[in-house]
Formats: C-alpha cells, sequence, structure tokens
C-alpha cells in the first residue's frame, strides 16, 4: 500500500494557495479520501473519542520509540482532519509529539477561523488522545 501522506510543508502550501474557506474546505475532503479505512475490530469504544460529535477513532502502536495511528470517522470533513493530523503526527517520537503547538499549526493553516466550536473540541480531544499515549508511553 502507497503512503497516503504528504510532506508537512506540502501541506502548509496547498492552503495558502487555496486561501478562501471554500477551496480549504475541498482540501480537506480530498485529503479525507486518502485517509486509510480502520477494520471494523479497532472501531472499539476504548478507540473510540470521546469529545467528537462525530463517531470518530484512534487507534496508537509504538514502533520502537515511534508512535503510529490509525483514525477513522463516519464524516468526511473529520476524515480530513485527521489525516491532516497523521501529516503532523504519524511516526514521531513522544518528544516530537510533546512539541508540536497544535494550535499554532491549525492557525497557520487558517483552520480555527472556520471550524464550529464542537469541530474545533473534537479535533483537540484526538490530538489529546495522541499526546496522553505518547506520555502514557514513555518509558515502554
Amino acid at each position: 500500500m502507497s503512503n497516503p501522506l504528504i510532506p508537512i510543508e506540502q501541506l502548509f502550501t496547498d492552503f495558502a494557495n487555496n486561501k478562501s474557506w471554500d477551496k480549504q474546505y475541498r482540501l480537506i475532503i480530498q485529503l479525507g479520501k486518502k485517509l486509510p479505512a480502520l477494520d471494523e475490530s479497532e472501531k472499539t469504544e476504548l478507540n473510540q473519542i470521546k469529545g467528537c460529535e462525530s463517531l470518530a477513532w484512534c487507534c496508537v502502536e509504538k514502533k520502537g520509540d515511534l508512535f503510529h495511528f490509525k483514525m477513522d470517522s463516519d464524516t468526511r470533513v473529520v476524515k480530513g482532519l485527521m489525516m491532516i493530523l497523521l501529516i503532523i503526527f504519524q511516526d514521531k517520537s513522544r518528544l516530537q509529539i510533546a512539541e508540536v503547538d497544535i494550535k499554532e499549526v491549525f492557525e497557520q493553516l487558517g483552520l480555527l477561523n472556520h471550524l464550529s466550536p464542537s469541530r474545533t473540541n473534537g479535533l483537540l480531544a484526538i490530538v489529546e488522545k495522541i499526546k496522553i499515549e505518547g506520555e502514557m508511553n514513555a518509558s515502554t
């Protein structure tokens, strides 16, 4: 299977080149189409994101010192936002994950101005799960 992730620099360029919210929204939907689907067996309550209005799941695996995430949702927009999170956090160490100022990243992309408060809260809940998993698995 090919790697669906683009470099983070490309993500920033794509958003900068599509300044209108309509174009950015389409970009998010396109990113969501690249998100690999989770296996139904992984859509458990343990993996479900609490605080997200949509159904959303995040599985975390530690491979050596790096964290690997698999995510899925029942909505196209959340899938696209999850793809953005994968571009930012996939295969990073605990320290690299902890150093990410996600609000700054979202601000650079222009997302915070356009996402509803509930969608922003859901997105931040996913980031919180990613960061907590990194801390919980720091010594393993």
